[in-house]
């Protein structure tokens, strides 16, 4: 009798020992999960103000410099406030490079291209930790991308005469990669509008403020798109 009891008490310890280690388990699960959303919301607004401040650095005019030295002094804040591993140090002294030189056009891209690789790993972690919802978001990210280059493009090509081969050649293939049939009229209307008035037009007729107006509600529409989906 009393050897019963003992081991049925022991099956009880082993059950409640093992539920205890699943529930302690599941807690972790979650910490890291919402530890990596918060990662992944803050890589977010960086790659959205990296992509902002290559539009404005190649706009001349006094209130887009104002502008770009904003945008530069939040991205700062981003960086130190950043604590995940995917914050790499080269990421760090790329932004301070380009920080220097806030016209340069591929540095910026090169960073986002880090940014987006960083995104990546936060997508693939929170999906193994079952978090199905954010399969595919470094995908939408990089169609993000496309816009957010086209805009940096067309906003340098706007201070030429006429659109330099090399960015028409450039700015025809993102539109061409844009071309969705789900996109919208909004989108298609605005590579139409871009393709009259900048990238086959034989005089440019838009001014790099304009070109940064016209897309970046487009951007920023979809960034927030992409945020709710995390949420």
């Amino acid at each position: 009798m009393e050897v019963s009891i003992a081991l049925t008490l022991a099956a009880c310890l082993v059950l409640l020992g093992n539920h205890l280690s699943r529930v302690a388990a599941e807690r972790h699960r979650k910490r890291l999960s919402a530890t990596d959303v918060q990662a992944l919301q803050h890589s977010l607004e960086i790659l959205q103000y990296v992509q902002k401040h290559r539009g404005l650095g190649g706009q001349s005019d006094a209130a887009a410099a104002a502008q770009r030295l904003e945008v530069a002094s939040h991205l700062d804040r981003l960086w130190q406030e950043w604590k995940g591993e995917e914050n790499r140090p080269t990421m760090r002294a790329l932004w301070q490079q380009i920080r220097r030189n806030p016209a340069n056009f591929e540095p910026h891209c090169l960073l986002i291209e880090q940014v987006l690789e960083s995104i990546h790993v936060l997508e693939l972690r929170l999906a193994y930790l079952g978090n199905p919802q954010v399969t595919g978001l470094c995908e939408a990210c990089r169609a993000l991308e496309d816009l957010g280059r086209l805009r940096g493009l067309a906003v340098r090509a706007a201070n030429f005469e006429r659109c330099p081969l090399d960015m028409q050649i450039q700015m025809r293939y993102l539109c061409l990669r844009l071309t969705d049939p789900l996109g919208g009229k909004t989108l298609s209307n605005l590579i139409e509008h871009l393709e009259r008035n900048l990238i086959n037009a034989p005089r440019v007729s838009l001014a790099p403020a304009e070109c940064y107006a016209l897309i970046t509600p487009i951007i920023d529409e979809r960034l927030q798109g992409i945020r709710h989906s995390i949420a």
